[in-house]
């Protein structure tokens, strides 16, 4: 029965598994079982994620173990790729990477660290005051980066955030 089971599973395989995969015919046995052991984790974080959501695990939060820091895959906006890593923390969005596909940034999301499924997080964090300061602060920020106000008005505006 455990087989029947285990042969229904979708297997997904990571870039960098497939690579170490193809290329432990042609390096000595040790080194391909290192190669193998490195690349393990990631390819069974790969493996868990994508069967997860039937291989489409776009809009899925994940979470990095040692902070609150969150990360999820979607589709990019600005035509640059098509699909995005966005990244974000209890003050707001924080970095984002461009990708060609969803099995690239799903793969480099978990390499970053984001290995903890967390469905609802954006909008849990984001409903926060926390939340709000942060994206206030930044949108000040911004501002000065435009050139539309000097530094020491965004130093006044972001102060009086505090308050």
């Amino acid at each position: 029965m455990n087989n029947i089971h285990r042969s229904a599973i979708k297997r997904y395989r990571s870039s960098s598994w497939e690579t170490v995969c193809a290329a432990s015919d042609d390096i000595p046995a040790d080194f391909a079982r290192l190669l193998r052991d490195e690349a393990r984790p990631l390819q069974i974080a790969y493996q868990r994620l994508m069967s997860s959501y039937d291989g489409d695990p776009a809009g899925i939060e994940c979470r990095l173990k040692e902070r609150e820091s969150w990360a999820f895959a979607l589709p990019e906006a600005s035509g640059a790729k098509p699909w995005r890593v966005q990244q974000f923390d209890q003050d707001g969005f924080i970095g984002h990477q461009c990708f060609d596909s969803l099995n690239e940034a799903v793969e480099e999301m978990l390499r970053m660290g984001y290995l903890v499924t967390d469905p609802g997080a954006l909008d849990r964090i984001g409903s926060t005051a926390r939340w709000a300061r942060g994206i206030r602060r930044a949108a000040i920020m911004q501002k000065h980066q435009e050139g539309l106000i000097k530094y020491c008005q965004m130093v006044e505006e972001i102060s009086a955030l505090a308050d």
